[in-house]
């Protein structure tokens, strides 16, 4: 998922995007380019090791 646009993601977001990465089941993993600074330190503080996410700064 392409984020470099987004300029704001609060804590609902975020969650939103974990819940995501969760529902698919260990399967397949959600990829995240070039979110917003904030997206991956809320990821990491409340939802740490989540193995469906990956944050791609580059």
């Amino acid at each position: 998922m392409e984020l470099s646009a987004l300029t704001f993601v609060d804590v609902a977001g975020a969650g939103a995007l974990a819940d995501a990465a969760r529902d698919l089941g260990g399967r397949r993993r959600l990829v995240l380019y070039r979110p917003p600074d904030a997206l991956p330190r809320i990821l990491d503080l409340l939802w740490p090791g989540l193995p469906g996410i990956e944050v791609r700064t580059s």
